[in-house]
Order: structure tokens, then sequence, then C-alpha cells
């Protein structure tokens, strides 16, 4: 007599607990998600802050694997550091013993229980503090946006004091944490904000507006070669002062190239934004390790740092006016796919679990039933099937 097929695993949408100071499965999935608030400011959130109570009930429910996935994000700076301490005392008010309980208690979410957990950092730095090595040791991925692209760099001042040597590089235990590390996107402007920004009149060649003044020395000096082309006949559009959020977007899309340097950061909105109003990002050589990143001639135009880089690729690209609207054309439906906060979120959790947000599997139930009993379990329990 045959043996009857196991059945597939139930699934259902997954269950998130989301800790930090950035809402992002919060924002996109509220239903499948319970977020508490741990950021130095209260920024709206005061009223979901992880207080004593909050924590407890919190590792109990993890204790009982009531989630499926931990999201925790990492900080720029360690609790105790007088940056953090000083601005929640300051920012908080009368409520800054619960301000100052948060930006602690979330150094202890991953105690006592085997929920999987994810390691989100989305700050400019291009480090990761001593004070985040305990979520990188016990999460399974860390999704890091200014990730170097030799991922080692993240280290610098924290694992040594200096530099990360051959010595360091070859201990096991830095070696498997470097392995959990992965590049995530700032991502783009939610839809309400483009649609009717999108502008079908071309006005200028090239628009830019940020700041330059105490940024990086990739701004200074593109700014400079920016003026030159001016000087050359090319309509250069660089508002003189700040200007309203509608009319940023409004010019930026009557623009065939949108000039997205680096700041504090390598990756920044407008290299998102600028495709979907219908203008072409042009970005410096990206320093960082990205995923689904925005490709050079096809989505883009990068040029390189050196002297005249920027003036050579902005000439190339402007001589050819209906490839630069093809291209952000398809850079929009590329931002639209991969750079949206749900196909983020979903890449944060198919990483991690191997399933997306609606419980689906990446690898159908079919394929595992056809698996033998060991490879089963092992999935399983890697996919935190409950």
């Amino acid at each position: 007599m045959q043996t009857p097929a196991p059945s597939a695993p139930e699934l259902h949408p997954l269950r998130i607990l989301e800790i930090g100071g950035y809402a992002l499965f919060a924002s996109i999935v509220p239903e499948q998600t319970v977020f508490y608030w741990t950021g130095t400011k209260p920024r709206g959130f005061a009223h979901v802050a992880l207080g004593p109570i909050r924590l407890i009930k919190t590792l109990i429910k993890l204790r009982r694997r009531e989630f499926d996935l931990l999201v925790v994000h990492g900080t720029q700076y360690a609790p105790w550091h007088p940056r953090s301490f000083l601005t929640a005392l300051r920012d908080w008010h009368v409520r800054s013993p619960l301000g100052l309980f948060a930006i602690f208690a979330w150094r202890f979410v991953h105690l006592f229980h085997d929920v999987p957990i994810a390691g989100v950092d989305m700050d400019d730095s291009c480090l990761i503090g001593r004070h985040n090595f305990f979520l990188l040791d016990r999460c399974r991925a860390f999704f890091k946006r200014e990730l170097p692209s030799d991922h080692w760099l993240a280290f610098c001042n924290s694992w040594h004091a200096k530099f990360p040597g051959r010595n360091r590089r070859s201990r096991k235990a830095n070696r498997r944490r470097i392995e959990k590390l992965k590049p995530i996107s700032l991502g783009m402007l939610p839809n309400h904000e483009i649609v009717a920004t999108v502008s079908a009149e071309k006005k200028a060649d090239i628009f830019f507006a940020g700041d330059v003044i105490a940024n990086s020395t990739v701004r200074a000096a593109g700014l400079k070669e920016l003026q030159a082309l001016a000087r050359e006949g090319y309509v250069i559009d660089i508002p003189t002062e700040r200007v309203a959020r509608p009319e940023f977007l409004q010019r930026m899309s009557a623009a065939w190239l949108a000039w997205s340097p680096g700041g504090l950061g390598w990756d920044c909105s407008r290299h998102y934004e600028a495709p979907l109003v219908g203008s072409v990002p042009l970005m410096n050589d990206p320093t960082i390790m990205r995923h689904r990143p925005l490709r050079d001639g096809e989505h883009c135009v990068l040029y390189r740092v050196e002297a005249g880089g920027l003036a050579e690729a902005a000439r190339s690209a402007l001589a050819d006016k209906p490839r630069l609207r093809r291209m952000a054309q398809a850079a929009a439906e590329h931002v639209r796919k991969h750079h949206n906060n749900y196909a983020r979120a979903d890449y944060v959790v198919s990483t991690v679990l191997g399933r997306h947000l609606d419980g689906s599997w990446i690898e159908s139930p079919a394929d595992e039933c056809s698996s033998g009993p060991k490879e089963r379990a092992v999935r399983r329990r890697d996919l935190s099937v409950v």
C-alpha cells in the first residue's frame, strides 16, 4: 500500500515583532506587526515606547513563539553614549524615564527565546559599533544600508582600535559575523508624494538641491563641475535657498538628469525619487554593496569622482535625450518593483526565513514534501514554521 505524501505545512501571514527607532514592517504590514519604539527621540511614537511592562510581556510572547520573526534595528550610538541618553533626557521631557528605559531595553529582546532575528541598520554610518555585536551574533542576517564593498571595513574602530587586519579577519567568529551582513536600500517615497509631480516638459539639463557645506567632499567637488557645465551652456537648475517638497520634486522632474551624489552616506532617497518623477539619477561610483542596484547605462548614470568625471559623464548622457527618457522609465519600473517598502520588508523575511510576508514559501511545499524526513525537519526548524 502506497504511503500518502506528507501534507504541506499550513501557511499564515507571518507574525512580526519589530523593535527599534525605525518602522519598516509596522508601516507596510501593520496588521501583521507588533511594533515598539526605542529611539532616542519620541518622533510621535512615544505611545508605543518599549517600557518595562511591555518588555516583560514581549519576552513571554517570544518565549511562547507567538512571533515568526523578530526584527531589531541597531543604533549608531550605544545607549550609554552621552549623545544617546542626553538626547533622550532633552526630547522626552517629563517622559524621559520611559525614553531612557526604551533605549536600553532593546538590548534584552534577544534573550530567553529562539525566534529567528533579523538585524537592520539604516543609519548613514558605514560602521557597525561594538554595542551592536550582541545583535550581530544572535541574528540570522544583519541588513546594513551603508555596507562597505569590503565588509571588513564596517568594523574599523570596533573589533580593532584602527583597522581589522589579517589576524582579525582570519578568526572564525569574525568570519561568521561577516557572512551575516547583507545590503539593504534606503528605498522610495510613498507613491502619493510622486503622482502629481511628473513633468512632461524638460526645462533643465541637470537638477540638484541639497547640502554641500559640511557634507561629502564629493558634493563640493561636483558642484564646481556643474558650474563649469553651466558656463558651457548647459542648463543647470540649483535652487539658491531651501525649496518646499512639492517644488523640489517638480523641478527635479523637469530635468533630464538629477545629480545624486553621496552625502553623509552613499545611498540617498534622491537615487529612487528621481526615476519616479521621470529624471535619470547621476551618481558617483558607489562605495557600498547594494541590493537590486540601479544599473549604469540602463537605469542611471555613474561617474568617477576624479576631476572631470562628472562633466564627462553628463555630456555623454545629455547627447542622447531619447535614451535618457527610456532609462528613466526603466529605472522607475525597477524602483517600484524592488525598492518600495513592501519589497524591502519581504526581502528581509525571505532572506531570514525562506518565506514571503504572506507566509508562502520561496521553495514550494511540494518540493519540501519530496525531501526526506531529515531534510524536512531541518528546513522547518530553519524557516520557523510553528
